[in-house]
Formats: structure tokens, C-alpha cells, sequence
């Protein structure tokens, strides 16, 4: 296997651990907050206050990635790429050793700042993309990219999965809710080893973004980048788009209970069955940017997620609901794709840790609106989610077509020797 395959090899692990991290606790969290019987919270706590406690726990994970993503692409950019994904392994295994041991405990806040510690960590997705760009050739990048997407949908079944495979007695008596939290600390630190032993980024791709004298380029401050003419508008367009995602993501199974009255298990088959086109459409970006080009493939990609989000609302067959649900997540993860490859081939080799650093914060950022406004929304018409959604999807082609520039990037033009 060549050291670029090897590289690859390591950053789909490493997405796929992260993001099966972050939705892990899903099925685990509301019944351990919810139910007294369960004795994680004193059963004198009422009920609001435990709906509350639940929220601020879910909400600590991406709070960390939203403070964490730029500075530690940033110190990636300065220091390497591989000693700060190590650190940051390290630090989520930890951060999950701790909510194991406050669960095993019924410790709140233990629970509460391992949460923080191990999404702070989990910020390393900008520093896996970091390493893709860097390894890259024109030729190749895109399906790099479009492989990191099939492992963040991938960590999205499997996370839920296991977490409710390991928290459920049922199946093995020793099991319990401080299972799935110490398996994952035991996967991170899986992870670990393999980006020790495996990850040897080529010399090629350790050059870009330094002197001819090996110094690494000066990096700009944050907000800098941030402001930068060329990103900006990537950002704004990101932003938009994954308002639109969250709003399919996390109100598509409350407009079914809401409208159809269907089961968990049914949401349970709805999310395995989306799973199919969210893996096809990133396996198959690479060829359709051939004939459409990046800006093409993004326009068609967030039309697909309008045009889903807006007749998703339509039918009353529940058959019938899985047409629109599948073309919005086909769209999803094209969406997903080009908006990092807009930030990436708009940064200079010098700062793509901390330019994708800002992309992730920009995506921690719209999920909490998305479920912030999307909450409200529901509540006073279950349809008014996926049509807002659906103006943000257009929104998206709008600025893709008119705003959203790229520029020339050391990163993206170096060629790979011939091996």
C-alpha cells in the first residue's frame, strides 16, 4: 500500500471514530437522563429539569468542536499534522474514559467535562481533512474528500448502534449505560495506535505551506481567515447548507411521529435505509465533478436537498416518503463534499488546518441553529422545518453560482511524485 493509501487509510478511521463518537450517546443519553428507575439522576429531580440537564449534556460535545476545530488546525499547520492528531486521540479517549466513570458513578459532572474534553478533541476532523488536502492531487482530490463523507455517514449508523448494542442488559447481563463510553475511549485509543504506526504523511505533502528552508509560512490570525474575500462566502454558503441538513437530520423523524404517529423501530429502518444513497452519492462525487465541475456538483447537490426537504412534506403514504428522504440525502452528502472543497482549495497550503478549522466551528454553529430554530418551527407547524430548509437549500445554489470563488492553492497544485 503506498504511503498516500496509508495516509488515506488513517483519516477515514479517524472521521468514521469521530462522528460515531458523537452520535454514540444518542440512544444511550435520553433514557439515562429521563428515567428515574435507571438512578443516574436522584429520582427527586423533576422531570424539566432533567430534559434540561439532557440538553446541556448533548450540547457540551459540539460546544468543544465549535472552541476546539480552529486552534487545533491551526497548531497543525505550525507544528505538523501528526503529533497534534495524536494529542487530540489522546484527549477524546480520555474525555471518554471520564464520562465512563462519572456514568459507572452517577457523577454529573464528570459527565459533563468529559463531554466538553472529548468534543474540544474531536475538533481533529479539520486536521484529517487537513491531511487529505495535503496528500492530494488535483486529480485525486475530490474523491479523497468524497471518501471523508462516506465515513462521517458510516459513523453515523454505527455510532447509535453500538450505543445501543453495549447499554442494553438484554443481550449481555454485564452490559449497562457506562459501556458504550468506555468502548469508545478503547476505539479512540485504537485510533491512536493506527495514526502512530500507520499515518507517514509523504515529504511532498509536509512541504506545502513551508520556506524553502522548512519553516512553516506565517498563518494568518482567525479572524482573518475567516474575513478573507475568497473564504467568506464559502463560510456564509456552508453555514446555509448545513442549516438545511440539520433541518432534514433532526426533524424528519419528529414530522413522522407528529404527522403518522410511526414507531421507533420504523425511524430506526428509516435511518438505515438513507444510509444507502448518503454512501452512493459520496462514492460517486468524484465522477460527476468530471463532466459538471465542483460548482456544478454543489448547485445539483443542494437542488436535490431543496426539492427533497419540499416534498418530503407531500405524501401520505409512508411508502411513498422514502422517494423524497432518499433524494435529500443524496443531495446531503454532496452538499457535504463540496462545501469543504470550496474552503479548501480557497486556503492557502500554509493554513488549511485552520481554514477547515473554521469550517467545522461553522458547522458545529448551524446544527445548533438549525435544532434551535427548527424546535420553535415545529412546534407551530410540523411542515415549516422543511420548508425552511428548503428556501436555505436554494439560497445555497444561489450564492454557489454567483458568490462562491476559488483560488489557486499551493496545496491543490503541487503533483504527487511518481511512485
Amino acid at each position: 500500500m503506498s504511503q498516500e493509501n496509508k495516509a488515506m487509510s488513517a483519516v477515514f478511521l479517524t472521521v468514521l471514530f469521530g462522528f460515531a463518537g458523537f452520535s454514540l450517546p444518542y440512544p444511550v443519553f435520553g433514557p439515562m437522563f429521563l428515567k428515574p428507575e435507571l438512578g443516574f439522576l436522584d429520582p427527586s429531580v423533576p422531570e424539566q429539569y432533567r430534559t434540561i440537564l439532557l440538553g446541556v449534556a448533548m450540547a457540551l460535545y459540539p460546544v468543544g468542536q465549535f472552541v476546539g476545530a480552529p486552534w487545533l488546525g491551526r497548531l497543525s499547520d505550525k507544528v505538523g499534522r501528526k503529533p497534534v492528531l495524536v494529542a487530540s486521540l489522546l484527549g477524546a479517549a480520555i474525555g471518554y474514559i471520564v464520562v465512563a466513570i462519572g456514568v459507572a458513578n452517577a457523577n454529573l459532572s464528570m459527565v459533563l467535562i468529559g463531554r466538553f474534553v472529548s468534543g474540544l478533541c474531536e475538533g481533529n476532523m479539520a486536521i484529517a481533512q487537513s491531511i487529505a488536502s495535503d496528500i492530494s492531487t488535483p486529480a485525486n482530490k475530490v474523491r479523497n474528500f468524497g471518501l471523508i463523507t462516506v465515513a462521517i455517514n458510516v459513523g453515523w449508523i454505527v455510532g447509535p448502534l453500538m450505543g445501543g448494542f453495549f447499554s442494553d442488559p438484554s443481550i449481555h447481563p454485564s452490559f449497562n449505560v457506562s459501556w458504550p463510553f468506555f468502548f469508545a475511549a478503547g476505539m479512540y485509543g485504537f485510533n491512536l495506535l493506527v495514526v502512530a504506526v500507520v499515518l507517514n504523511i509523504p515529504e511532498y505533502a509536509r512541504r506545502r505551506g513551508r520556506t524553502d528552508k522548512g519553516a512553516p509560512v506565517a498563518t494568518r490570525s482567525v479572524w482573518a481567515t475567516l474575513t478573507d474575500p475568497v473564504l467568506l462566502p464559502g463560510y456564509v454558503v456552508s453555514f446555509a447548507s448545513y442549516v438545511a441538513i440539520y433541518l432534514f437530520f433532526c426533524f424528519y423523524g419528529v414530522y413522522m411521529v407528529q404527522n403518522h404517529d410511526v414507531t421507533s423501530s420504523f425511524l430506526g429502518m428509516c435511518a438505515a435505509i438513507i444510509s444507502i444513497p448518503l454512501i452512493l452519492a459520496g462514492l460517486t462525487v468524484e465522477r460527476a465533478q468530471r463532466p459538471m465541475g465542483l460548482r456544478g456538483v454543489a448547485a445539483f447537490g443542494h437542488m436535490l436537498l431543496a426539492v427533497g426537504l419540499v416534498t418530503f412534506i407531500l405524501p401520505d403514504d409512508l411508502v411513498w416518503i422514502f422517494v423524497p428522504m432518499s433524494l435529500a440525502a443524496f443531495g446531503i452528502a454532496w452538499c457535504e463534499v463540496t462545501t469543504s472543497l470550496f474552503i479548501s482549495n480557497g486556503a492557502g497550503a500554509h493554513e488549511q488546518g485552520q481554514a477547515l478549522g473554521i469550517y467545522r466551528s461553522v458547522h458545529v454553529l448551524a446544527e445548533a441553529a438549525a435544532v434551535l430554530v427548527g424546535g420553535v418551527l415545529a412546534g407551530l407547524n410540523s411542515n415549516s422545518p422543511f420548508i425552511v430548509g428548503g428556501v436555505a437549500a436554494v439560497i445555497c445554489v444561489i450564492g454557489i453560482l454567483g458568490w462562491v470563488k476559488t483560488r489557486s492553492s499551493e496545496a491543490s497544485t503541487v503533483e504527487a511524485p511518481v511512485s
